[in-house]
């Protein structure tokens, strides 16, 4: 029921209303509860982006970044090594070292320093590419990226945000 069919139905029910001598003061309390409908643990993935690692990245590259979208924790964190990757994509070392560099070199991957562990990198997944979260906290990561140390880890394929909104899947590189 819409506000307008509301405000119907509680007019008619107070010109309806039985009166004894004289009109009393009515007052309406509605309360309307929206249910909500719990989703399963979703990822948003960006059509430009898809079509650029589908059409750009090798297939064991692919894999890695599959694995990081189905593995990826709220605000895109992902906290996986790389003997976790080798084991559970049955892949080498050097494939799987490999395919961290180009994630990382085609701006899939946004690196950052482990604030507990100088030796050890944190990863996220580029805000351009896939979100896990609200539309708010993607505004402020990717706000938080821009004035960053690296503000062009957003620009996927080293194209920036602008020209990806015009690609097609016949538009040629």
């Amino acid at each position: 029921m819409n506000n307008e069919q509301l405000a119907r139905e509680i007019h008619k029910a107070v010109e309806n209303a039985n009166y004894e001598s004289t009109p009393q003061e009515i007052t309406v309390n509605i309360r309307k509860d929206t249910k909500k409908i719990p989703l399963p643990p979703t990822i948003m993935v960006f059509q430009a982006a898809a079509y650029l690692c589908s059409t750009i990245l090798n297939a064991s590259t692919n894999r890695i970044l599959m694995y990081f979208f189905s593995k990826s924790g709220y605000e895109n964190y992902i906290g996986i090594d790389v003997k976790t990757l080798m084991e559970e994509l049955t892949l080498s070392k050097p494939t799987v070292v490999k395919g961290l560099k180009d994630l990382e070199k085609n701006h899939i991957l946004v690196k950052y320093k482990n604030v507990n562990d100088s030796r050890r990198h944190d990863y996220f997944i580029n805000p351009i590419t896939a979100w896990r979260g609200n539309s708010f906290t993607r505004n402020e990561a990717i706000k938080k990226i821009k004035s960053g140390d690296s503000p062009n880890q957003l620009d996927l394929f080293n194209i920036p945000n602008e020209k990806k909104s015009a690609l097609k899947p016949n538009s040629d590189f």
